[in-house]
């Protein structure tokens, strides 16, 4: 019965899936904005640039709320590319939308159906045919298949930060963030709903503590010395001007932290506690941490590619014990050992999460044709592309 009643919401998402990713044919409106915001956009394509062209049949490539078609345009931005849109009205009609309008912050063209191309550049796409491979330097087809393996002769797409943190640059600060005082020893901040951050799919198909469990595990264990809770902007002002030794809590529906200060308020911490996201385990946060070298205290090592490892680049858990174990350990931990395991973290980053580093590697991967796996850390029926 288990068993079947997943079939059927799998099922059910992917309808609903196909159906988000069309809606926009039901919506004249939307349809003669897109074509008025079409109207004012550059057909200009430069010619001092090195070029990528995203060619995509729909707004599949968005995920959630349109962060994962931003984080794949800003990774080439970041990489020294200019960007060009292949006009598709069902690809682009959301463009003013949610995450993937900070894409409008950036330069970029739009390419026309009958339109021409320089002789090199780029081709990302979805499509099992684009008339645009034929004079590509090199193509990328996304792969949005589940149950990734290191063995697969697709290239695993590193998980992004947050889409704002790079729309504000602050990607680019990282040596003045990796560079700050850290007064707190451990820290989480994210959301911390438990109804929210404790779904099943975090159990069943990942075998993970959910957020809520592991920070109740350590609300119920760890002493009034050494766990701080900020329920409040108020606290964390307070908390920012004091030495905390233990862990220190911060749920974002409380203190809000803005974009542009999120990575410094996150370099406060010698370590950051790595919490599962809502249907699968990673979250930008863990990107973001290893960014500005605070070590990871983390669940799921073996979701990046390379993993993590213990006691080098981050702390590994797998269940409540361990957890514990591992909070008594970054709080006692030698200064020289957290100095080196700092150190690890960023060079981690640096080496395969950042931006300008990731798309090298990828377009090293293969000659000609390279396919992208989407979100290699995904398994079947714990969460969708």
């Amino acid at each position: 019965m288990a068993s079947t009643l997943l079939q059927l919401a799998k099922y059910g998402h992917q309808l609903d899936g196909i159906l988000n990713r069309y809606k926009a044919a039901l919506y004249p409106q939307r349809f003669m904005d897109y074509h008025r915001w079409l109207k004012q956009q550059s057909t200009a394509i430069p010619d001092n640039h090195p070029l990528v062209v995203f060619d995509f049949r729909d707004s599949r490539i968005d995920g959630p709320q349109g962060r994962r078609f931003y984080c794949l345009f800003i990774f080439f931005i970041r990489a020294g590319f200019y960007p060009v849109l292949r006009e598709n009205y069902f690809f682009l009609g959301n463009i003013q939308d949610k995450y993937k309008k900070l894409c409008l912050q950036e330069k970029f063209s739009v390419l026309h159906q009958t339109q021409s191309l320089p002789e090199h550049y780029v081709l990302v796409t979805d499509k099992w045919y684009s008339r645009l491979a034929r004079t590509a330097t090199q193509i990328i087809s996304l792969n949005y298949q589940t149950d990734y393996s290191p063995d697969s002769q697709c290239f695993p797409m590193p998980f992004p930060m947050f889409p704002p943190v790079y729309a504000h640059q602050q990607d680019l600060q990282l040596a003045s963030y990796r560079q700050q005082v850290r007064p707190w020893n451990i820290f989480f901040g994210g959301d911390a709903e438990p109804d929210k951050y404790n779904k099943n799919s975090i159990r069943d198909i990942y075998a993970k503590l959910s957020r809520a469990h592991v920070l109740d595990t350590l609300r119920n264990n760890l002493t009034h010395n050494t766990y701080r809770e900020l329920n409040n902007n108020a606290d964390l002002d307070k908390a920012l001007q004091e030495n905390i030794r233990g862990l220190v809590i911060m749920n974002t529906r409380q203190c809000k932290v803005a974009p542009i200060n999120w990575l410094g308020t996150l370099a406060n911490s010698n370590f950051f506690l790595a919490c599962p996201g809502v249907r699968y385990p990673m979250s930008h946060n863990l990107i973001e941490a290893l960014a500005v070298g605070s070590i990871p205290i983390t669940q799921y090592p073996e979701m990046f590619f390379p993993a993590l490892e213990d006691g080098k680049n981050c702390l590994v858990f797998s269940s409540e014990t361990e957890l514990l174990e591992k909070v008594q350990q970054a709080m006692a931990m030698p200064a020289e050992q957290l100095s080196s395991m700092r150190y690890a973290a960023q060079n981690y980053y640096d080496t395969y999460l950042k931006p300008g580093a990731c798309i090298k590697q990828l377009l090293n991967h293969h000659p000609h044709k390279i396919s992208l796996r989407l979100l290699p850390f995904l398994k079947a029926g714990g969460g969708f592309a």
